[in-house]
Parts: structure tokens; C-alpha cells; sequence
């Protein structure tokens, strides 16, 4: 379902492309909305304009530093030390060997 909100930013965008202020309202829409692959997909095609162009691509450089530090943002702590099957693993190995010679010393 479209998102009129986004429309009407994108169209005051379009008609007012020296406004960096309508360039930043939209990309603030997208970005608290999950759209940036939307804005992306909007500026692309601006990004060859003899005109447009230069200002579309430093706003895709924008988005892609947006996406970026969002995608960063939502990244786990990675774990680190041994993990639990391996440290279970060596353990069981241990008792096994460990069992097998008590039975060989023992008798």
C-alpha cells in the first residue's frame, strides 16, 4: 500500500529540488519508516541528470551511510571464548579416556 505521506515528501522534493530542507524531511520520513531502499530507488534515476545529478548522488551517499549505521546499530555482540558444544565435547572425550584407563589399570 503506498504511503501518502511519503508521496507528498517525494513530490515537494521533486518540485522543489534546491530545497534542502524538503530533501531532508524526506529522507527523515524514510529512515524512521524503513524506506531508505525507497529513496534510493527515487534518487537513482537523478543521479545522470545533468542538473540534478551531482545533488542526487551526494543524497545517495546519505542513504547509504544511513542504511549503514542502521544496520550497524541493530548488530548483536559477537560471543566470544569457546563455545558450549566444543567445551561439552572435550569434556565428554576426557571422561571417556579417563574411564578407559581406570578400567585398564583396575582390571
Amino acid at each position: 500500500m503506498p504511503d501518502p505521506v511519503l508521496e507528498a515528501l517525494w513530490k515537494r522534493v521533486t518540485d522543489n529540488w534546491d530545497d534542502a530542507r524538503a530533501h531532508e524531511a524526506f529522507l527523515n520520513h524514510c529512515q524512521e519508516n524503513a524506506l531508505l531502499g525507497e529513496a534510493a530507488a527515487r534518487y537513482r534515476p537523478f543521479a545522470t541528470d545533468e542538473v540534478r545529478g551531482e545533488f542526487a548522488r551526494k543524497r545517495l551517499e546519505a542513504i547509504t551511510l544511513l542504511a549503514t549505521s542502521a544496520l550497524m546499530a541493530q548488530r548483536t555482540e559477537r560471543r566470544r571464548g569457546i563455545p558450549r558444544w566444543m567445551t561439552g565435547a572435550v569434556a565428554l572425550a576426557g571422561a571417556v579416556v579417563i574411564v578407559y584407563l581406570l578400567r585398564l589399570v583396575l582390571g
